[in-house]
Parts: C-alpha cells; sequence; structure tokens
C-alpha cells in the first residue's frame, strides 16, 4: 500500500509541475492535471474532476479522486446513465471508454457492489457528441524522462517518442520509439515492449518504419544506419503459436551499403502484387527486393527537387500505395513536401514521380491546392475509404487531410502544441509522428513529445 501511495503522489507532483509552468505551451481549459494528495488517515472516497468534459463514441476519461481504489470489479462508471467501459484503476484516478450513443449528462461511479454500491457524481455533466473527438488510446501520464517509460494497461503504461505504428493483421499496434528505437506492442488493452533495440544482435538499432507483407505473415523493418546496426532493412517471421511475429528470427535483407550514407527510413509493401520497396535518404533512389538475389537492388528511379533533377536527403518517412496499386505517394520530412506517381503493375516501373503537395525546402502550414500548400515535415500518411490521405505534420502539430485531387487542409490541431483532447478544431498535438487508420475504423496518431497515442473515432 505504501508503494502505491507513493506511485499516486509522485504521479500527482509531475502533474502539478506540469500544469504550473504551462507544459509545452498547452491552453487546454479542460484538462486540468491535479490530482489530491491521499492523507494517511482519509478513506472516505471522493471525486474532484474529470477530462475531458465533452467527446462521443469511445472517448476515453480520466476520472480524478481519492480512494476508488484499484479493483476494476468493484468500479462502475456512467455517462448519463449507460455504463462506461472501465479501463483502469490506479486508486485516484479511474479511466474509463464512453459508449456508443450515451448521450449527453452526469458522469458518475460507482465503488463496489450491489445495494451496498457508493455513488459518487462529478457537477459537470458530460456532452456527448457525434462528430468527430480527440482522445487518449495510450499514455495518460506524460513523463519527464526515457527512464520513466514502462509496460502495464493502456492507462498504466508509460510511452517514450512514439514514432510511425502499424497494426498487424489480428489488430495489435506496433509503435516504434525514439532514441534506442524500441518497438512497444499494444494487444488486449495491454502495452508491452515487443523489441528492444539493443536486443537485436547489432541487426538493428535505430528502427524508423513499420510495413506488413500482403498476407500478413511477414513484417519488415526500415533501419537509420546514422545510429547503428547491420541491416539497412529486416524482416521476422509470424508465429502462429504466439499470434505474434519472431523477433528471434530477426533477419537483414538489405545489409548496411556504405555509399548510402544515412541509411534507410522507410519501406512499404506494394498491396497488390506484395512487391517491397524503399527510398535511400542520401541518393533518393528507389529500391526494391529481388527475391532471387534476397536482397534491395537500384530500380534507377530518383526522386526529383524542385528543378527537376535528382534529389538528395530526402528523408522519406513514408510510402503508400493507393488500393488499386496503380498511384504511389512518399512524404519526405527533410525537404517539406509529398511525392506521388504512377505505378505500373505489369512492368514493375514507376512513371511521373513529382512534388505533388508542399514546396521544395520551404517549410510552413498553408492550406492549398498542390504546391500552393505548404507543410513542415510531413511523417506518415494514410488513406481512408474515399482515397483522401491523412498525413502528420510534425513541426506544425497538425494532421493534415489531402483531397484525391491535391488540395490540402487542417484535419485537425491547432498549430499550438499541446495535450488537448476533445473537438477536431481545439484538440492540439505536440509534434505528430505517426497516423494509421485502425480495425475499427478509428485514427491513431502518435504524439512524439506528448509521448501518447490518440485517437479520433467517429460515432
Amino acid at each position: 500500500m505504501k508503494t502505491l501511495i507513493h506511485h499516486l503522489k509522485r504521479f500527482s507532483i509531475y502533474s502539478l509541475m506540469f500544469a504550473s509552468i504551462g507544459f509545452v505551451a498547452c491552453e487546454d481549459e479542460n484538462r486540468q492535471d491535479m490530482t489530491p494528495e491521499i492523507g494517511e488517515g482519509e478513506a472516505t472516497p471522493k471525486i474532484t474532476m474529470y477530462t475531458p468534459t465533452a467527446g462521443g463514441k469511445s472517448t476515453s476519461l480520466t476520472l480524478y479522486g481519492t480512494h476508488f481504489g484499484t479493483d476494476l470489479d468493484n468500479i462502475r462508471v456512467t455517462v448519463n446513465g449507460v455504463d462506461a467501459e472501465v479501463t483502469g484503476a490506479l486508486g485516484n484516478i479511474i479511466t474509463a471508454n464512453v459508449q456508443r450513443g450515451s448521450g449527453s449528462g452526469p458522469v458518475k461511479v460507482y465503488l463496489g457492489q450491489g445495494e451496498a454500491a457508493q455513488e459518487l457524481t462529478y457537477k459537470t455533466e458530460f456532452e456527448y457528441s457525434q462528430s468527430p473527438i480527440v482522445s487518449t488510446y495510450i499514455g495518460s501520464y506524460v513523463p519527464s524522462a526515457k527512464t520513466e517509460k514502462k509496460e502495464g494497461t493502456l492507462m498504466e503504461a508509460v510511452l517514450w517518442k512514439p514514432g510511425s505504428i502499424a497494426f498487424d493483421k489480428e489488430g495489435a499496434l506496433y509503435i516504434v520509439e525514439d532514441d534506442d528505437r524500441d518497438i512497444r506492442i499494444a494487444k488486449n488493452n495491454q502495452v508491452a515492449t515487443f523489441l528492444r533495440g539493443d536486443g537485436t544482435g547489432g541487426t538493428v538499432f535505430r528502427m524508423m518504419n513499420i510495413a506488413f507483407s500482403s498476407d500478413g505473415n511477414t513484417l519488415f523493418l526500415s533501419n537509420d544506419a546514422n545510429a547503428t546496426g547491420n541491416a539497412h532493412i529486416a524482416t521476422m517471421p509470424w508465429n502462429n503459436v504466439t499470434h505474434q511475429y519472431d523477433a528471434a528470427n530477426l533477419s537483414a535483407i538489405w545489409s548496411i551499403t556504405p555509399s548510402l550514407g544515412n541509411g534507410v527510413t522507410n519501406v512499404g509493401v506494394h498491396p497488390v502484387t506484395g512487391e517491397i520497396f524503399s527510398v535511400a535518404h542520401g541518393n533518393a533512389m528507389i529500391y526494391k527486393y529481388d527475391p532471387e538475389q534476397n536482397t534491395m537492388v537500384a530500380t534507377g528511379v530518383q526522386l526529383p527537387d524542385a528543378a527537376g533533377k535528382n534529389a538528395s536527403k530526402v528523408k522519406i518517412r513514408c510510402i503508400l500505395f493507393d488500393k488499386a496499386g496503380t498511384t504511389v505517394y512518399m512524404s519526405s520530412q527533410e525537404k517539406d513536401v509529398i511525392y506521388k506517381g504512377d505505378y505500373d503493375m505489369s512492368t514493375g516501373e514507376f512513371s511521373n514521380l513529382h512534388i505533388w503537395v508542399g514546396q521544395y525546402e520551404k517549410a510552413g502550414f498553408t492550406e492549398g491546392q498542390g504546391n500552393e500548400a505548404k507543410l513542415e515535415e510531413p511523417c506518415q500518411m494514410d488513406l481512408d475509404e474515399e482515397g483522401n490521405i491523412y498525413v502528420a505534420v510534425r513541426k506544425k502539430h497538425r494532421i493534415a487531410k489531402i483531397t484525391p485531387d491535391g488540395m490540402l487542409t487542417n484535419y485537425t490541431g491547432t498549430g499550438i502544441s499541446g495535450t488537448t483532447d476533445g473537438p477536431l478544431d481545439k484538440a492540439q498535438f505536440n509534434h505528430p509522428e505517426g497516423v494509421q487508420f485502425g480495425p475499427d475504423g478509428a485514427l491513431y496518431i502518435s504524439d512524439y513529445w506528448n509521448h501518447k497515442i490518440r485517437k479520433i473515432e467517429k460515432d
């Protein structure tokens, strides 16, 4: 018990500190990271506040108070009389997911079972909305140092600089973390370490991007060799017994090539043919996997710069094909643009590669058509059912939306760093890097400097 109280007090101290200094310029009116101290002789459960106070289906509520307990069987949360899904409890904090169709109304906590259960009602009612809402999916706590990251439930887990993300064929979420580039896995409401960067025997150490084979039976990792590791791209097979990829069978399919300099920051799989592609940072060359040689080979096709000449040092963060497999998109974090081109599946050739959205080496954020628009460090992308692209615009703390005809608009994010959950026009991010649609249709975002995974879901 003393250990639990110590942990909760430490959490409270950090939360108060962040609130007092306006952590990362957060101007969230709903989020008040203040949890009360637990008095040594105090035993009566109390409630103080919850956040966010508005949202829709699957909004993750964080409810603050004292003496809630930690037994989920003895905790019930309702929104407007509809039971929410309680996902975690740490004594003075409860997390719960709002259910579809809950509607607006009071938020209540019930402690205990049956007629003996104690009912607590928050003063502020929850405003239910069917519009898209940004909520926190993983990482309710913002750490101050990498040494604080840990495993646990979605609420308890502490991430550190999450970057690219990807869902496997069974719906588990893989999260690439920066610094040592560990890979975490979120599965069955638990977060665990899947692969440690220093535990691969020197194969990879600065993983940047994940992709899966068309059948989902192989995982591909890109490795930025500017750090360390002897592979540009490595693979691991699916294990039908453990129902995840077998890290013990990690192997390189593209060994370090000194001439490529800073290595590889991306890997992409064609959705129809299953071909594997990557763009080298230094020479902006597209490489393709040759199964006979069991390595990646140069296609002879290089991405262009603003003058139409061969580009260099492009730092491509995402290779994305449309569902038909005839159009390819590539985001260049270094050059602040998104490329677009054609792909002929019968010949295996790229053509018409050009700067589609943004202005080469001209950073900013301006809504507009094609090259009238501006981006700053576009990273991971994904496509919705209508062919719209969603891209994490890292330096502008935004998620942008690009229509099939190249019109860029802001989808969510105010442009000011912060941790605010809520409606799209009020939500804040802090250097988002990853964007992926999940198997549930929600849009998941890795929020790098907030050390969180955020979620956007429509009712």
